[in-house]
């Protein structure tokens, strides 16, 4: 009887060759929209080599497998089965950590941020996005989200993406399920000290990680004192969890 090896393709075959050279286990990120991810992303994607990282982005976003091969690197983004696989140099999605498993190799870190001034940043970026007429995908759901109001953006925005901290170490917003699970990571640490976050990751990688900042969105925003209190009061949950994070 003949057996007959699976068909690697070309690039299935370059991607192994890769993997078995690489210096560094697959590196992946859990990337919380909205906490300086886009950055993180862009400084170990300039390790394509590439003249323009936002340019190599938008291949790797447009490419129908979301995964590039550039610097004798692997870079992939979003593909949960790709991801699952792990063979890449740097991988990163918004896939909560609930829906994943890893390679038990992989080196994982994510990004933190105060609740409420993420939670302002997503309806920024929406709001900019309404009144700039973009077309960006998530518009197509999160756009109704906005209402009237930022009130309205409250009482329509699902709680998943309202604590998307917290639900992204936990389905069932548990504190110290979510604590653990981000104890767990490699590294893990905050977008107020961004600078240092990424030095730290250079060093422990041994990669050079420039960082530029990337997706501001140029819009005034009139969020008064009693909508800043109920929206705090709405993330205590994150909140707990953030500053138990903060503790050694």
């Amino acid at each position: 009887m003949n057996f007959q090896l699976p068909f690697l393709s070309k690039e299935n075959r370059q991607i192994n060759r890769l993997f078995e050279q690489q210096a560094t286990p697959p590196i992946y990120h859990y990337h919380i929209r909205k906490t300086g991810g886009t950055s993180i992303n862009f400084a170990f994607l300039s390790n394509a080599a590439t003249t323009d990282v936002n340019d190599f982005y938008q291949q790797l976003a447009q490419k129908k497998n979301n995964r590039l091969i550039a610097n004798d690197h692997v870079f992939v983004g979003w593909n949960k089965r790709l991801i699952e696989g792990g063979k890449y140099f740097y991988a990163f999605s918004h896939t909560p950590v609930h829906e994943l498993r890893l390679p038990k190799n992989a080196f994982t870190f994510t990004c933190l941020r105060d609740p409420a001034r993420r939670v302002i940043s997503h309806y920024k970026m929406l709001r900019y996005y309404q009144e700039n007429n973009i077309a960006h995908p998530c518009m197509r759901v999160e756009g109704a989200w906005l209402g009237d109001s930022f009130d309205d953006f409250l009482k329509n925005i699902p709680k998943n993406h309202l604590m998307n901290q917290l639900y992204m170490f936990s389905k069932n917003y548990n504190i110290e399920e979510a604590e653990e699970r981000i104890r767990a990571c490699s590294y893990y640490f905050f977008m107020e000290n961004m600078e240092q976050g990424i030095a730290d990751l250079s060093a422990r990688l041994n990669l050079k990680l420039p960082l530029s900042h990337q997706k501001k969105y140029d819009i005034e925003l009139n969020i008064n004192d009693p909508q800043l209190a109920h929206l705090k009061e709405k993330l205590a949950p994150e909140y707990h969890l953030l500053e138990r994070l903060k503790k050694p």
